[in-house]
C-alpha cells in the first residue's frame, strides 16, 4: 500500500510503501503525481520502506515500471527512508541508471534529515 505521508505540499510528496503493491495501488498514486508534476514540472520523493513485501503479480509490477520509465524522469531528488542494507545498497546501484534525479538513502531514524534534503534549493 502507498500512503502520502503528512508533511507533503506542493513539488515535496512523501510516500511510504508497506505491504504488497497491488495495481490498484498504483492507480490512485500514479495520478497524484501526475498531477505535482503538471503543477510544478519536477518534484522530489521521499519513499520509506515499511515491512515491504514486493508486488501483488505481474500488473502491479508493470506499474512499477511505468512509474520508473515515466514519472520518475520528472523527480529531482528522491530520499529513500528503509531499515535493511539491501535497500540502500540498490539506491546506490539503481544510481548510474537515474543520472537525471539526485538520489539518497536515510536510515529510518533520519526521516527529518530527508524531509530537508529534498527541500533544500
Amino acid at each position: 500500500m502507498f500512503e502520502i505521508l503528512p508533511g507533503s505540499a506542493d513539488a515535496n510528496i512523501g510516500i511510504k510503501v508497506s505491504g504488497k503493491l497491488s495495481s490498484e495501488d498504483y492507480d490512485v498514486l500514479l495520478p497524484k503525481l501526475d498531477e505535482a508534476i503538471g503543477a510544478h514540472g519536477k518534484i522530489n520523493l521521499i519513499m520509506v520502506f515499511s515491512d515491504f513485501d514486493g508486488w501483488d503479480d505481474l500488473d502491479a509490477a508493470k506499474a512499477d515500471y511505468k512509474l520508473g520509465t515515466h514519472q520518475y524522469h520528472q523527480v529531482e531528488k528522491a530520499a529513500f527512508v528503509g531499515e535493511k542494507k539491501w535497500q540502500g545498497w540498490m539506491v546506490k546501484i539503481l544510481d548510474p541508471f537515474t543520472r537525471h534525479t539526485k538520489e539518497r538513502f536515510f536510515e529510518v531514524d533520519q526521516l527529518e534529515d530527508a524531509w530537508s534534503w529534498i527541500k533544500e534549493e
